[in-house]
């Protein structure tokens, strides 16, 4: 008679934490669906240009220069400003 108690009660903690860790599983789930998705909404907030603002996103390193140590890649060209 105590075994068959006793195996009721195990059975019955065993049906319990598994329900408990299946609710637990999707409510977690869900908050983090829920944060994951406020994240994405605030990147997007952040990221979204504002009226007449530039953006620079991409800085580039230091470039190589060639062996006489002037910028390769085009010609100068030498002006002169005129003012109106």
């Amino acid at each position: 008679m105590i075994l068959k108690i006793i195996i009721f009660f195990i059975a019955l903690g065993w049906i319990f934490s598994s329900l408990v860790r299946y609710f637990l599983n999707s409510k977690l789930k869900k908050f983090a669906d829920q944060v994951q998705a406020a994240q994405r909404e605030e990147t997007r907030k952040r990221n979204k240009p504002k009226d007449g603002n530039v953006n620079v996103d991409f800085v580039p390193g230091d470039q190589k220069k060639g062996s006489s140590g002037t910028i390769s890649g085009g010609d100068y060209i030498d002006y002169e400003e005129v003012k109106d």
